[in-house]
Order: structure tokens, then C-alpha cells, then sequence
């Protein structure tokens, strides 16, 4: 590991002491190479940002990237009217040091702004046309005489040149600050050495406040340290960018991929405690089903074979008790039934198949009629309606369906029970509810309820008429809903007092 670490570093310090050799035979040699292998350097990142614009999840090396093109060219202008380079014969020193203030202004302003654009968007085109607006007027002011002179033959570094570095370092400051309260947001090597770029930045800011000569030691050691600065930045994002973009391009993704995978280890653990429960609440169901439904029918039992064998001993009082007992003892069977019947309805596995509801209706509705074969009621069942589901959960949904018309038409002379199916789009408000697919119902001509408590309707023990009207839990309807939403579909009712009542239904193909 310490190989490929050291093998970067070497090479630095020979580019470094390269130079430094460079700077002893030509200045301008050593101040021309350090200068293009900065701008070489800083395009690089320019065009790594751009081509990657659109794979960034933060936009903090897009916003430096365009940056950097505006900042480059500065120092391209810099480097070309540096002082005996040529390319602008007769100019003096000061423009080659007003476009350095320049290129450095616009590069400070540019990391401390960089860290704002870490968690949010930016508008790409207009930060491109703000940066090439403010290179040109930059450009325009050395040129035509409007920037500040920032050196002077004879005299060296003006005032403004010197406030103007010690207000850069301060950018720079600022932008390392801001670098490091969002930390969180970079690779830790990433973060170092950005980090260690803005520091190195600092220093040769701080060396270019002390020369006098162009060509003097503090110029020298301020390029080295600009040097090492944008090494640093190559090191970090385009070497980083390159080899290994997860670190740099893809930095929230990569932690949402491990928050992901951090979140489905928690669920699978959540899944299995809740298997765990599950087998909890099916060994409490089934203690219930028998440990408790036991002595109430051995209550219930007794209670009636008292009534039989010594009714006559007991008296008119005694025998009133003893049917309480029974009737009591019966309506806690059945409440336990329809408790399990509710539990079961939410936890069990769906075994999905053809059911058909037309020949369940008939054998739900022959039941009924033999728990009361005396009593005068219609049924109504339209044929053909078959449907995909549960089979099982939907013979509880009937048998409560079809047991709550049953119930409330016990007080008319002929009662009718019907059940049958609405095509899809069918009319009135019934229509608006289907939702594109068919509509089951079960409709009676019973007692009925008023519209205005219908949203307790399909609420557990919520009841809408009295037990000594029509008895039962007020836990029916509410199992009919779990397992109508299990199948994916919905269920709702209209009625009117004393003129019956209409449940609709719907149910999905697939769950």
C-alpha cells in the first residue's frame, strides 16, 4: 500500500525541484511551464465536470468545473502578457499582474460559493453565461485601462494588488470553512485534499503579498505553492473523478445505496419478528379456538340440560337465570368466533382462484334457511357471478353479508335478499364508485340505517341498532372490509331508514 501512496508524491517533489531548476537557468522558462501545467490542469477539470454534468448527484465539481474554464483563461491572458513572454510586445509588468488578481478573484469567489451547490441544483447555462460575461469584462478592464494598476516599474506591488490578496485569502478561508460544515458530503480523501489545495492556495496568496521583482523569490515560492495547490485538485478530482468516481461523482448515491442496504437489513429483521408474532398470535388463536370456546359450550350445555331435566324444580326465576347463562355463554361463542374470523381475515395468505359467488350465495342462503325454516324470505342470486380470490375468505365475507340481510328483514312479513352485479360505468352514484371494474351488491329489505352514521359502519363493535332490536357483535362488517381491501377493492353502502339496505363491493383480478 505504501508503494502506489508514495509513487504521487515522488513524482511531485521531481516536478517540483524540476522546476526549481528550471527557475535558476530561465525565470521565464520556470514561470511559463509552472503556469501551463496549471491551465492544462484546470481545462482538465473543466471538461471532466462538464461531460459529467448530468451523472452528478451534487454540483459542487460542475460549479468549480465552469468555474475553472472562466479562471483558466484569466490565467492563460496572465501568462501571455507576463513581462519579455512576447506575445504583447512594450507592455509592462502590471497587466500580467491585474489579470493574476483577476484569475485569483474570480478562483476564490468561486470555492466559497462552490459549497452552497453541494444539496441543491443550478442552472448550468446561466452560471456558464455569468462566468464568460465576467472573464470578458474582466479581460476588458486590464486591457483597456479601467483595473487597478497592480504593479508599478521600480516600486513593485501597489496597494490594491496587496489588500486585493489579503481579501482572496479570505475568500479562500471562507471557502475552506464552508468545505469543511459540509463534510459530510465528500470521501474523506476527497475532503483532505480539497482541504489541502485551499491551504496551499492560502500560502502562495501570502507569498505573492511579499515580492518586489516579477522575477523575485516570493514570486517563485508563491508558484510553487499554486503548484502544489492545483495538484491537490487534480489529485481530488480528476485522478478521483476518473479512477474511482463513486467517490467524488456518485457520493449520494453511494451512501443511499448503504442507507438502502442498511434499511433492508432492519426490515428483514422486522419481517422476521413480525413472522415471530404472527406464530404468537396463531398459538394464541388457536388456545382460544379451544381452551376457551370449551367451557363456554360446556356452560352452555349444562345450562340447557338443567333447563330440560330440572326446569320444572326451579322455578319461573331460576329457569330466567339459567337462560341467561345460556344466552350469555352463546353470545361470547360467537363473539370469539367473529374476533378469530376478524384476526384471520388480515394474517392469512391469500390462495388466490375462480370463486364462484353465485353458487356460494346459494349454499350461504340454504344455511340460513334452516336455521329459521319458518320465516318467509326471497332470495335473489344472479347467476354467473364468478370472480378470482380467496375462496375461503370470501365465504366469511358472504356468510356476513348475506347473515346481515337475513338478521334485518327478521321483522317483515316477506323478506328479500338479492345479490347480483353492476357492469362497469354503471349509473347513478353506485357508478361513480366502481372505478372501471364491476360492482357486486347484497341488498335487503330490511330495517335498514340512516346515511349519516355509515362511516361507522365497517368499524369493529361499532353497532347501529340496539341488541334487543337484532343481535349480533358489530364485528361482521368490519371483516367483510379487511377482506374486500385485501382483495383490492373497496366496499361501501347506501340505505334509508325502514327501507333496507344495499352493500356494494368491488374486487381486483389480481391482489
Amino acid at each position: 500500500m505504501a508503494g502506489p501512496r508514495a509513487l504521487p508524491v515522488a513524482l511531485g517533489f521531481l516536478l517540483v525541484a524540476g522546476l526549481y531548476a528550471s527557475s535558476r537557468y530561465s525565470y521565464l522558462l520556470f514561470h511559463t511551464l509552472t503556469e501551463f501545467f496549471c491551465i492544462l490542469v484546470i481545462f482538465v477539470v473543466f471538461v471532466l465536470a462538464w461531460n459529467t454534468r448530468r451523472m452528478l448527484d451534487n454540483h459542487y465539481l460542475l460549479f468549480i468545473g465552469i468555474a475553472s474554464l472562466s479562471s483558466g483563461t484569466l490565467q492563460l491572458l496572465h501568462t501571455l502578457a507576463y513581462k519579455d513572454f512576447g506575445v504583447f510586445p512594450g507592455s509592462s509588468a502590471n497587466p500580467a499582474t491585474q489579470l493574476w488578481i483577476a484569475f485569483r478573484f474570480v478562483s476564490g469567489v468561486s470555492f466559497a460559493a462552490a459549497p452552497f451547490f453541494i444539496a441543491r441544483k443550478m442552472n448550468t447555462p446561466l452560471v456558464l453565461a455569468g462566468y464568460a460575461a465576467v472573464t470578458f469584462l474582466l479581460a476588458a478592464a486590464v486591457f483597456l485601462g479601467f483595473f487597478p494598476d497592480c504593479y508599478l516599474e521600480g516600486q513593485g506591488l501597489t496597494p490594491f494588488k496587496i489588500n486585493s490578496e489579503y481579501f482572496i485569502i479570505l475568500l479562500y478561508l471562507a471557502a475552506l470553512g464552508l468545505l469543511l460544515h459540509k463534510r459530510h458530503a465528500f470521501d474523506r480523501g476527497v475532503l483532505r485534499l480539497l482541504a489541502a489545495s485551499i491551504i496551499t492556495a492560502v500560502a502562495a496568496e501570502l507569498s505573492f503579498t511579499k515580492y518586489i521583482s516579477v522575477f523575485g523569490i516570493f514570486n517563485l515560492v508563491g508558484h510553487l505553492f499554486m503548484l502544489v495547490s492545483v495538484f491537490c485538485i487534480y489529485r481530488a478530482i480528476v485522478v478521483t473523478g476518473l479512477v474511482q468516481p463513486t467517490s467524488l461523482l456518485f457520493r449520494n448515491l453511494k451512501e443511499s445505496e448503504e442507507k438502502i442496504s442498511d434499511l433492508n437489513r432492519e426490515l428483514q429483521q422486522h419481517v422476521a419478528e413480525l413472522q415471530e408474532s404472527n406464530r404468537e398470535l396463531d398459538a394464541f388463536s388457536y388456545t382460544v379456538s379451544h381452551d376457551l370456546r370449551a367451557p363456554l359450550r360446556a356452560i352452555d350445555g349444562f345450562s340447557q340440560a338443567l333447563l330440560e331435566d330440572y326446569g320444572s324444580r326451579l322455578g319461573e326465576e331460576g329457569r330466567d337465570y339459567l337462560q341467561r347463562m345460556s344466552s350469555a355463554s352463546q353470545r361470547m361463542t360467537q363473539l370469539i368466533e367473529d374476533l378469530l374470523n376478524l384476526s384471520r381475515s388480515g394474517r392469512i395468505e391469500l390462495r388466490r382462484g375462480e370463486v364462484d359467488l353465485s353458487a356460494m350465495a346459494r349454499d350461504v342462503a340454504e344455511n340460513l334457511r334452516k336455521t329459521q325454516p319458518e320465516r318467509e324470505v326471497e332470495f335473489v342470486i344472479a347467476p354467473g357471478l364468478t370472480v378470482n380470490g380467496d375462496e375461503r375468505l370470501l365465504r366469511v365475507a358472504l356468510d356476513n353479508l348475506l347473515g346481515n340481510g337475513w338478521k334485518f328483514t327478521a321483522r317483515r312479513e316477506q323478506g328479500k335478499i338479492e345479490m347480483g352485479r353492476l357492469a362497469a360505468g354503471g349509473n347513478g352514484q353506485t357508478g361513480m364508485h366502481a372505478e372501471g371494474g364491476d360492482v357486486y351488491y347484497v341488498k335487503d329489505n330490511g330495517a335498514g340505517f340512516a346515511m349519516v352514521y355509515a362511516d361507522r359502519l365497517f368499524a369493529p363493535f361499532q353497532r347501529l341498532h340496539s341488541r334487543d332490536e337484532f343481535g349480533g357483535t358489530g364485528i361482521g362488517l368490519a371483516t367483510v372490509r379487511r377482506i374486500i381491501e385485501r382483495h383490492g377493492g373497496r366496499i361501501w353502502a347506501e340505505s334509508a331508514p325502514d327501507q333496507g339496505a344495499t352493500f356494494y363491493f368491488t374486487l381486483t383480478s389480481r391482489g
